[in-house]
This record gives structure tokens, sequence and C-alpha cells, in this order.
């Protein structure tokens, strides 16, 4: 075999071998839910004034003190935040106020930048959802803080040129309505095979 024909069924070789391709390590990481308790303050406020959340440990320490907040983790390492608090939806005058509560509260989430895109926000919402049904809430809610024009109908705005976290809450069968505070999403939940309707 001459050098040139050797060289030639080398290269030949080689491109019969596949190539490695790159792994994002995102894709092979883990994304794990915890329940926050006051050990996860400092970690959640970090997480959330990245995400131009203003917040001190204080505020967030109380709010975790209700017990009903998560957090998305990547090896052990928070990044993201799901606040939560219980709360008394008045249904039928649209706004929470005083009183036994019957919903939890649901404040945006946070993610960081490099970990958009992987479901955790929808993942923080189940979490509460579900933590909300187990404490024996009817409702999950939350405000919308983008600037909805008043003639337009909230659902067909969300869709057109709403957030990632407005299609989220359109997307898992919320209901939304205007309040003196803002528009407010929320989901009346029931069991039914261990999901929600």
């Amino acid at each position: 075999m001459s050098e040139q024909s050797f060289k030639q069924a080398e290269k030949k070789e080689e491109a019969d071998v596949p190539k490695k391709k790159f792994v994002d390590l995102l894709d092979s990481e883990e994304v794990e839910i915890k329940r926050l308790d006051l050990e996860d303050v400092e970690d959640c406020v970090k997480v959330m004034r990245k995400c131009a959340f203003d917040v001190t440990e204080v505020e967030v320490g109380n709010i975790v003190d209700y017990g009903k907040s998560f957090a998305a983790t990547v090896n052990r390492m928070v990044v993201g935040v799901g606040l939560s608090w219980p709360a008394h939806l008045d249904f039928d005058g649209k706004k929470i106020t005083s009183g036994e509560p019957n919903a939890l509260y649901l404040e945006d989430p946070a993610v960081l930048l490099a970990y958009e895109g992987r479901g955790i926000r929808r993942i923080l919402l189940k979490e509460r959802e579900k933590e909300a049904l187990s404490s024996g809430f009817k409702y999950a809610i939350g405000y919308l803080y983008e600037d909805i024009p008043k003639g337009d109908n909230v659902a067909h705005y969300i869709t057109e040129a709403g957030s990632a976290l407005e299609k989220l809450y359109l997307s898992e069968d919320y209901d939304f309505f205007r309040t003196e505070k803002g528009i407010m999403a929320f989901k009346k939940l029931t069991e039914s095979r261990g999901e929600f309707q």
C-alpha cells in the first residue's frame, strides 16, 4: 500500500468514526424542588436580586416562615425561587381581604437567566398549586404587573403580547379579572386523579 493510499484509508477511518457532539451540561443536570426554610433565605435573596427583585432577607424570611415557598435547585444550587403565602380571596368582590385563608398567593417566580427555558417556572407553579390543595385552599392567585390595556380581552392580549409568566398562567387554565390593583390571575383548585382542573 502506497503512503498516499494509506493516508486516504486513515482519513476514511477518521470520517467513519462518529464525531463526539458537544453536550450542554444544562441538558444533563437534574432540576430538583425543595421546600424553603430559613436556612435558604440568603441564597433566595441573591437569586431574586439577580432577577431584579427589590427584596430584603427579612421580607423573604417572613414569607418563607409560612412554609409554603419552594426553590428549584441544580446540584444543590438555588436557580429559581417561588415564594407564596396564605391569603383570603373575596371572590365576589374580586379582591384579597383579611379573613380565613382560602387561597395561596403566588409571587412571580425568580429564575436565573442561565436556567431560563427549562420549565422551572411551570415546575414552581405546579408545586405551589399542590401545596395550596394540600393546605385545603380553594384558589391559587397572583397579580400580573404588565399594563394590559383596558378594552382588551386579557386572554387575547396575553396570547399576543404577554410575558412568559402570563402565558404560563394562560396555559395552566388560570382565569383573569381586573381589580383596583391590576389584573388578577386565579385558578380554582380541585383534585381529580391527582391532577388539577
